[in-house]
């Protein structure tokens, strides 16, 4: 207005700055706010389809691979097994599920907490289906479908429409110039990205249905984050089950090692008790059959008697008493309360040898 006024006024131009004169001369076009919403979508018209056409590609790939995928149905076969089972005490069989339960997988644990369904399911499906372990390789650009929007997609298709009647109609039908060539050049892209993603979202609401859902409400935001969710708590229950089978297997083998150990230990006191009675140890097992369990459970049952011998008195302990058998070593070695000589142990060894051969002969 004030410009306006300005040249109503005949005041003298070049007194302006060069900054006034500019818009002074811009504010003598007509319709100057359309023209230039026109030129800013004609500048930004090849980013925003390079930006949109990923987008629909992405979502079809994905509605198309989960759709086909037989290896997810067959996992997705075994989860509907284990909750007929689980539910089999409060109703009938399903013939399905909604993809919402399978975010409950890792919520049903085991007494212990130490485990889930989900690692269960896992585990099934590792020992007896392993063609099925990688369905997840399968699913493809369920990643980035989860991201999408398809009301955001559907709405930056209609707003490109918009801008691109109004490139229509500030041409006016001409035949040549900028928006001429603009026209010539755009509308076809723009007419096969509205052709994708009319054939997008019809492939995305036919895989919501086939998997139950309402293909009227279903966003892919929602949908494809079901699959990513699953995938993901799959993939951390087999890598929990390895670990937990790595453990296993180490504490087996300790057990395994101490029972060695232990054999060894006694089969090295019953040969140095055949030893002290004159007999071959190499051969031991053929001189009388059971000597070697018999002799074995008497060592077990020595040991456990002298575990539960008291070595001192409870008039023998004192404050002190430690550092005076300490002090006493200096003097004499020292000997256990229930030691008794060589010669005598082995007497009692021989009788109780022979105690045991005459039970077994009976």
């Amino acid at each position: 207005k004030k410009y306006r006024k300005y040249i109503e006024e005949r005041k003298d131009v070049n007194a302006l700055t060069e900054e006034d004169r500019l818009l002074l001369e811009l504010n003598k076009i007509s319709n100057l706010t359309g023209k230039l919403t026109v030129l800013h979508f004609m500048g930004n018209f090849n980013e925003n389809i390079n930006f949109i056409a990923p987008q629909i590609e992405m979502l079809r790939a994905a509605s198309e691979s989960v759709r086909r995928s037989t290896k997810l149905k067959g996992v997705l076969e075994v989860v509907l097994a284990f909750g007929n089972y689980v539910n089999s005490a409060k109703r009938g069989p399903a013939y399905g599920f909604k993809l919402q339960s399978l975010d409950s997988l890792s919520d049903l644990k085991t007494a212990d907490k130490k485990s889930t369904l989900i690692n269960y399911i896992a585990d099934t499906i590792k020992s007896r289906l392993s063609e099925l372990m990688d369905f997840d390789k399968d699913l493809k650009h369920i990643d980035r479908a989860a991201t999408i929007s398809l009301e955001n997609l559907v709405g930056d298709v209609a707003e490109l429409e918009r801008g691109m009647e109004a490139v229509r109609k500030e041409n006016c039908s001409r035949t040549e110039g900028v928006l001429h060539d603009f026209l010539v050049a755009s509308e076809e892209r723009l007419r096969n990205l509205q052709v994708r993603l009319h054939e997008a979202r019809s492939q995305f609401r036919e895989t919501a249905e086939y998997f139950g859902e309402c293909s009227r409400t279903s966003d892919p935001t929602t949908f494809f984050s079901y699959f990513v969710r699953f995938v993901k708590a799959f993939k951390t229950a087999e890598k929990e089950n390895e670990e937990l089978r790595r453990l296993e297997e180490v504490a087996a083998m300790k057990a395994f090692t101490a029972d060695t150990i232990k054999r060894k230990r006694l089969v090295s006191e019953l040969q140095q008790i055949m030893k002290g009675l004159h007999l071959d140890s190499n051969n031991y097992d053929n001189i009388y059959p059971g000597i070697q369990e018999a002799v074995i459970n008497d060592l077990k049952n020595r040991s456990r008697l002298v575990q539960e011998m008291k070595l001192l008195q409870q008039d023998e302990v004192y404050n002190g008493a430690l550092e005076d058998i300490l002090l006493g070593l200096r003097s004499e070695p020292y000997r256990r309360a229930d030691a008794v000589r060589r010669s005598q142990r082995r007497r009692i060894d021989s009788n109780r040898l022979s105690r045991t051969l005459e039970e077994l002969e009976l």
